[in-house]
């Protein structure tokens, strides 16, 4: 049975289970191959996969318990989802819901936890204090607050939906996630952002003269960067935390400890630069508008790349609306799905003729 909107998820179990960002896959096929008939699929972010179970709830918690596994780190059976406004108004249809699995008895005690991913305008202990007091009246329980309680209330987050879980506590687990080796000792990479902008540009068919100067917004540690000075003559590395002392080292690269946004006046900041890449863990409309406020830094028609980070599972309206907001600075806009971007778009575009010094058209 498919989960429904909101209310209970059905006779199947439900778990919220966390791996490695980038082990999703694994973690799938090691739980498939312990919950037989089991369905599971990666939720908004990475390193986390929902799964449904044919096995009742105990049963699938005894199989994934046993056995020694390589790529399972946090295991919460779950028995509601429902969506979440962005208010604190959501407290209490968050308690609701755990009350109504109806496991919490009088005078029995409680631990409600939550886990959050996204943005909220409230945090973590927010919503689990107002849950607890909203449990204590509709359950009759008693919240505890740093004891061993009879219950465990787990909370998953995922921006604008939540996943609420009542177990014993031994009935959630924490499992050793085993890493392994996937590169030879002194050949790793330094992050997994550096294949991201080498599909880029080889995607969008963008060569970087030898002369090139290079602007990379959000650059830490410095992935991009490190890619981006093997090619030009100049990379500007815009983020006010420290690079990676493999990339910071290099000669050709200049570290400016600031914000993006800053930009706009720094006296020690002069176009025009050859490519801008923005790899910020932004909201795609506030990286698509610092974007247009760097434009004049491009020259006319130079290249500009620009990852859509997905902070909801709206991917096609935050796809549109930074399409829209990049609009007024640039044009010829393509957007890819790359094979180390699964969880992001990425955006190629050229800066509007006509607005900014001249440079080379685009290639």
């Amino acid at each position: 049975m498919s989960e429904a909107r909101g209310g209970q998820l059905g006779a199947e179990t439900t778990l919220v289970v966390t791996t490695g960002a980038g082990l999703e896959a694994e973690a799938r096929r090691e739980i498939c191959g312990f919950l037989s008939g089991a369905r599971a699929r990666p939720l908004l972010l990475k390193g986390n996969v929902l799964v449904q179970a044919e096995q009742e709830e105990g049963e699938a918690v005894r199989a994934l318990r046993a056995p020694d596994t390589r790529y399972l780190s946090r295991i919460v059976p779950v028995q509601r989802r429902l969506p979440l406004a962005g208010e604190e108004s959501c407290f209490r249809e968050v308690a609701a819901a755990a009350a109504e699995i109806g496991r919490i008895g009088e005078g029995e005690t409680f631990l409600v936890r939550c886990h959050r991913r996204g943005r909220h305008p409230w945090s973590s202990r927010d919503l689990e204090r107002a849950v607890a007091q909203e449990l204590e009246a509709l359950t009759g329980g008693v919240g505890e607050y740093e004891r061993k309680a009879m219950w465990l209330v787990l909370i998953e987050v995922y921006q604008d939906l939540a996943y609420v879980g009542v177990n014993r506590p031994e009935d959630v687990l924490q499992k050793t996630l085993q890493h392994h080796r996937k590169y030879a000792p002194g050949q790793r990479p330094l992050n997994r952002a550096q294949w991201k902008i080498k599909e880029a540009l080889k995607a969008f068919e963008i060569e970087l003269a030898p002369e090139a100067r290079v602007i990379d917004l959000g650059s830490a540690p410095g992935g991009w960067a490190e890619v981006l000075a093997e090619g030009a003559a100049e990379v500007v590395a815009v983020d006010p935390a420290d690079l990676d002392p493999r990339v910071a080292g290099r000669a050709n690269v200049c570290h400016m400890r600031c914000r993006a946004e800053a930009l706009a006046d720094h006296p020690d900041i002069a176009g025009p630069f050859d490519l801008m890449t923005c790899d910020m863990n932004l909201d795609p409309v506030d990286s698509a508008g610092i974007m247009c406020r760097l434009a004049g830094l491009l020259g006319e028609g130079a290249p500009a790349i620009m990852t859509v980070k997905y902070v909801t599972r709206e991917r096609r309206r935050h796809e549109r609306e930074a399409r829209d907001a990049l609009a007024e600075q640039y044009e010829d806009m393509r957007i890819r799905r790359l094979p180390h971007n699964a969880y992001e778009t990425t955006i190629a575009m050229r800066r509007r003729i006509g607005r900014g010094p001249s440079t080379e058209e685009w290639k």
